[in-house]
């Protein structure tokens, strides 16, 4: 390799270069919450080449004819649902729930899970209503620290699939963070 015009096969004390492209899971997306901007969510990341979960309890949101962008369903309540999956490091859950009380339900079971991104949906006051309930039901401050909310970047977003971009871009930037 010090000299491979000469036919050297290989020498000690040679060089060669290796490029290594990792091949990584393809991320997973969760979409806890099967109304209009969960919809929107799990239509935006499909499209952007991630496996689409969506759960819901409400059996009449939770299925291929309301979601088609979705791969699985799970209409199950929130509380049962982090049992039903693999949590990986490429696994990204947004919150786009009906309310702090089902959020309560599902959240302890994912905070120490390996999960990239943990998002709720909602204003800073919902946040800390839940945040609060959390800490009532035994979850630390330290356990939420790894929960985004309100999530996605300010867009100033109205429209479901506004507020989908808003928190896809989000989700896009910390993945890409990850990489370099």
């Amino acid at each position: 390799m010090t000299d491979p015009e000469e036919g050297d096969p290989g020498v000690c004390g040679g060089s060669l270069e290796v490029f290594v492209d990792p091949i990584k899971p393809k991320p997973t997306l969760v979409v806890v919450g099967a109304g209009h901007v969960g919809r929107a969510v799990a239509h935006l990341a499909h499209w952007l080449g991630f496996h689409v979960i969506v759960t819901d309890e409400r059996t009449e949101l939770c299925s291929p004819d309301t979601v088609p962008d979705g791969d699985e369903f799970f209409p199950v309540p929130f509380s049962e649902f982090p049992d039903k999956i693999n949590i990986t490091p490429w696994t990204y859950f947004v919150l786009t729930t009906r309310s702090v009380d089902v959020d309560v339900q599902g959240l302890p079971a994912l905070l120490k899970s390996p999960a990239a991104y943990i998002g709720v949906i909602g204003s800073k006051r919902r946040w800390a209503t839940t945040k609060q309930k959390l800490v009532d039901v035994g979850c630390t401050l330290k356990d939420l620290e790894g929960v985004k909310s309100p999530i996605g970047i300010k867009l100033n977003a109205e429209t479901p699939e506004e507020i989908a971009v808003s928190i896809l871009a989000e989700i896009i930037m910390l993945r890409q963070e990850k990489v370099e």
